[in-house]
């Protein structure tokens, strides 16, 4: 897949509680379950903030970066009079902090969009300290939609297209954005220094696209329940989960 294929993600409402319930309560299960400090905690592709004041509240300081400015506005009104956040506009791939400086660095439905995958993949390894965590969700290969839509005859489809993650090559040349399987996304870390903690998977919550009336989402939430259910079965988790999250700690 060519940099030039890849947009932007679109953020989330602020209202889209299950999904942040989802990756940033992942985030918090790794941070429990590894006895991590709570001292600072960044997060890459913050956008308006919505997962990383969820995560956030269990930490002292707390850093937001995003490319967007119009996305960090709409989180530096959220948090105003809270001082322990600090807002920037910057790239996951020059992230404008020291090395070692952060206990749990997260990174929601970024890396299939940044132009430097594996210079924001060293970004995120560098900045987190020796014993910290670095916590990632992306769209998983194997879901049978891709989500992000296509690029077609010099248009962008923005749609779901059937089965089109499935036949690699074609998606790195027409999709929008990356898809990732766990094995893929192993390799990338352990060549920056990491090692792989946890993996989990998240179904699609249809909390966006359900807001529309009379949309195919819409309909389909009833199954929800069942989508949920599928996240703890082996073989289902990879075919229903639209998002891969996976959590490292530094080696050495």
């Amino acid at each position: 897949m060519t940099a030039s294929h890849l947009v932007l993600g679109r953020t989330a409402p602020v209202s889209a509680s299950r999904t942040a319930g989802r990756l940033g309560g992942f985030a918090l299960q790794c941070v429990d379950r590894h006895g991590i400090g709570t001292q600072s905690y960044l997060d890459v592709g913050c956008g308006n903030g919505f997962i990383t004041r969820l995560v956030g509240d269990r930490f002292e300081s707390i850093s937001g970066i995003d490319v967007e400015p119009e996305r960090l506005d709409e989180f530096r009104l959220a948090v105003t009079g809270d001082d322990r956040y600090r807002i920037h506009n910057g790239s996951a791939a020059s992230l404008p902090f020291g090395p070692n400086t952060f206990d749990l660095v997260t990174s929601f439905e970024v890396l299939e969009h940044v132009d430097d995958l594996d210079g924001a993949v060293r970004e995120l390894v560098r900045v987190v300290r020796p014993h910290g965590l670095i916590v990632i969700s992306t769209p998983q290969a194997w879901f049978p939609l891709e989500t992000h839509g296509m690029r077609w005859r010099g248009r962008d489809l923005e749609q779901k297209i059937p089965l089109l993650p499935y036949v690699r090559p074609l998606h790195r040349r027409l999709a929008l954005a990356r898809v990732f399987t766990a094995r893929e996304l192993d390799r990338r870390f352990a060549a920056a220094g990491c090692a792989p903690l946890e993996t989990a998977y998240a179904s699609p919550q249809f909390e966006r696209q359900a807001a529309g009336a009379g949309t195919w989402e819409s309909k389909v939430q009833r199954i929800r329940p069942l989508l949920d259910a599928c996240e703890r079965i082996p073989v289902l988790r990879a075919i229903t989960g639209v998002s891969l999250l996976k959590a490292y700690r530094p080696v050495g």
